[in-house]
């Protein structure tokens, strides 16, 4: 009895699954207007990445779909909601047209892609839509979606971003970055405008640190091509200033270096960042990097690892609402490290390997003489931008290492 009584529950099963696939058959061919589509899916030369072609021929219209097919459900139902959308707003605006016009000359809907490895697992998809509905709205258009085939996220370039506005203008981007479409591939971000037609790129190094954390950990940057024997024979060194920032000083300090069109790296305390956002947003914005110098300005080696991580994780969150970046280079407070510190910070901790001693001598002459004797190429020098007497120093201090021929750059560019 039990037994019959199972069989009869599954036939009532099966028989209502087949109900509810014959009713979703009824209703998606109304919800298309009963377009009669012929599709195929071929495997494209990456892991678990297929195409699929959908293509229709009525007699108003003419529809031709490609889009990848993931072994994510997420992403494979995220594009497959973005093509019914494509569709469906074509459709909507043909039944706005005059139906002699179609039957004359049938509207039609093309959508294409092309698929750019960014990474492990990590690629861009460009899309290209070409759409005809009368002579007179005949036009083309591109989008691009950035996608994570391992966990299914999927993101507009602008998502890329901290705060897309911000390094847009800081970075002097060939487009907006929070309208237009980018791709990544080897040591370039690459910009397309709507027609997808390249209109100029970055290198990789300079746009990083304005991207959210998740997506920059995300991509595999190549290393930057070797250097040539043109550019070895650069004397570089590198300007940098702990402590600020500070309204009267680093502002002095911005000023000498925008006269000399010279670059430097701002190591900030989280703290003074929070009461000066504004002056770190210029800072950003006239071209200098930004570090992080520790919320407080304690000792690295004698902190629990949890405040050591708090400390670092509270400026670069106060740097990222400040000014839409995210300082990448860490200096400890006192240049005091250990393996431990190291390891929190993940990387590899910027020194110096000249101490100007301004906080202590506070005489722009001594400053300048310190940096004049022992700067050589590859330098970085530390100064303090929240001393007046640097502020003071620093214009003959650059003057006299611009006629050694010395280039000033960014911690990330030395």
């Amino acid at each position: 009895m039990k037994k019959k009584t199972a069989i009869a529950a599954l036939l009532a099963s099966l028989f209502l699954l087949l109900a509810m696939v014959l009713v979703n058959m009824i209703v998606t061919a109304t919800h298309h207007n009963k377009t009669a589509w012929a599709t195929n899916v071929t495997k494209l030369p990456y892991e678990n990445i297929y195409i699929k072609t959908k293509e229709a021929k009525e007699k108003q219209y003419q529809l031709a779909f490609q889009y990848p097919v993931f072994k994510n459900a997420s992403l494979n139902d995220a594009f497959e909601k973005y093509v019914k959308r494509k569709e469906a707003d074509f459709l909507k605006e043909i039944k706005k047209v005059d139906e002699k016009k179609l039957k004359k000359q049938p509207a039609s809907l093309s959508l294409t892609f092309e698929l750019i490895p960014a990474g492990s697992g990590i690629y861009s998809v460009l899309f290209d839509e070409k759409t005809y509905v009368t002579e007179e709205k005949s036009r083309s258009s591109a989008e691009t979606f950035i996608i994570d085939t391992a966990d299914g996220t999927l993101a507009r370039p602008s998502d890329l971003f901290i705060d897309p506005d911000k390094a847009s203008s800081a970075l002097h981007t060939p487009l907006d970055l929070k309208s237009s479409n980018l791709f990544i591939q080897k040591n370039n971000v690459v910009f397309l405008n709507e027609h997808d037609k390249r209109e100029g790129s970055l290198p990789v190094q300079k746009i990083a640190p304005f991207l959210k954390k998740e997506w920059r950990e995300r991509f595999s940057f190549e290393e930057a091509e070797e250097k040539t024997a043109g550019d070895e024979e650069v004397k570089k060194v590198a300007l940098t200033f702990d402590d600020g920032p500070n309204p009267t000083s680093t502002e002095a300090i911005l000023a000498t270096l925008k006269k000399h069109h010279a670059k430097a790296t701002f190591f900030m305390l989280g703290s003074r960042v929070e009461h000066y956002p504004e002056l770190v947003n210029k800072i950003v914005q006239e071209g200098h990097e930004v570090g992080n110098h520790s919320w407080s300005h304690h000792d690295f080696t004698k902190l629990e690892a949890a405040d050591v991580k708090s400390e670092i994780d509270r400026t670069s969150a106060a740097v990222e609402a400040a000014a839409g970046v995210s300082p990448l280079a860490v200096r400890p407070p006192y240049g005091a490290t250990n393996e431990n510190v190291n390891e929190i910070i993940g990387a590899k901790p910027v020194l110096w390997t000249i101490d100007t001693m301004d906080w202590k001598s506070h005489d722009p002459k001594v400053i300048c003489s310190i940096v004049k004797n022992e700067t050589k190429d590859g330098s970085i020098v530390l100064m303090h931008d929240i001393h007046q007497t640097t502020a003071e120093a620093l214009d003959e201090m650059i003057s006299s290492l611009k006629k050694q021929g010395y280039e000033f750059v960014t911690i990330s560019e030395m």
